[in-house]
């Protein structure tokens, strides 16, 4: 055996440095090389960290809303290079208790539940449809019911109760000396999809509801519906995200979510849910949705 790369004491002396001065030598080259495997695996652990994931409220079917959303979860994580995973509710109550366990890390969310999270956990806002959201109520075609007089006396369903169209429509009716209960009938349902359909079926003579999901509802179901009122407009709904995102990827989803109404591939994301293009919105430009909040309190 060829020992002419062993250490042993005669080699040692004959360098002059010691057993101990080896032995120091080897674990610094050991420490060393650990510190490079550890460096390699923390790498490692935050190219696969846990996913992000996107929390949608409830405002349309389940099924309907992972048609829309999983292929924009999709695109969002390709964008990130970072895996995204679509997440909601079966009820809206659920998809609130979720949020305040602040299990989201991106949040498309109506704008009622946006300032709550931005005032209580830090949510930062993205980008917003580019349209206002009002609360439009729609009847049958053809209904005698042709103006918000001609609802006393009737039953209105609504998405949840605290849902926006729900809040704006009864800040409506209270400038309007419309008392719920006593003047009209309101019903709260699981979406705005399930509130068209008791128009459609009878079981309500109008249905409060917001412009988006009028056209997937129109588009999806093949009827028409009058309009007979319209609330004044607030900003929409939005996405947000929330503060443990690095701002690297805060960027990457803005920019991301901006370029949807400037591509084919991104037109074809937003027709899915017949969606308007996004614009970047601030947080002050929800401060009229807190002083909505206020009129209720």
């Amino acid at each position: 055996m060829n020992n002419s790369f062993m250490f042993d004491n005669t080699h040692c002396a004959a360098l002059r440095i010691s057993p101990r001065r080896i032995a120091c030598i080897s674990m610094r080259v050991f420490i060393v090389l650990l510190c490079l495997v550890l460096s390699v695996f923390a790498h490692a652990d935050v190219n696969n960290e846990r996913p992000y994931i996107l929390g949608v409220f409830p405002h349309l079917p389940p099924r309907e809303l992972e048609k829309v959303f999983a292929p924009i979860a999709a695109a969002m994580g390709k964008a990130l290079g970072h895996k995204v995973l679509f997440r909601s509710s079966s009820t809206y109550n659920k998809f609130m208790v979720n949020e305040n366990k602040e299990i989201y890390d991106i949040l498309f969310t109506q704008p009622f539940d946006y300032i709550k999270v931005a005032d209580r956990y830090g949510y930062l806002p993205l980008a917003t449809r580019d349209e206002p959201l009002a609360t439009i109520v729609v009847v049958q075609k053809g209904s005698p019911i042709a103006s918000l007089d001609d609802l006393k006396g009737k039953k209105i369903a609504l998405p949840p109760k605290m849902a926006a169209v729900s809040i704006l429509f009864r800040v409506y009716l209270k400038k309007h000396g419309i008392i719920p209960e006593k003047d009209v009938k309101l019903t709260y349902h699981r979406s705005h999809v399930s509130c068209m359909q008791q128009v459609i079926i009878g079981a309500a003579d109008a249905c409060g509801t917001a412009a988006p999901a009028l056209r997937y509802f129109t588009s999806k179901m093949k009827v028409n519906l009058d309009i007979i009122a319209k609330t004044p407009s607030i900003p929409h709904t939005l996405f947000a995200v929330h503060p443990r995102v690095p701002e690297r990827d805060r960027k990457r989803l803005l920019q991301t979510i901006l370029s949807w109404g400037k591509t084919e591939a991104g037109h074809k994301l937003l027709q899915r849910g017949r969606l308007k293009p996004f614009i970047k919105i601030t947080d002050k430009d929800y401060d009229i949705v807190r002083q909505y909040s206020k009129v209720l309190e």
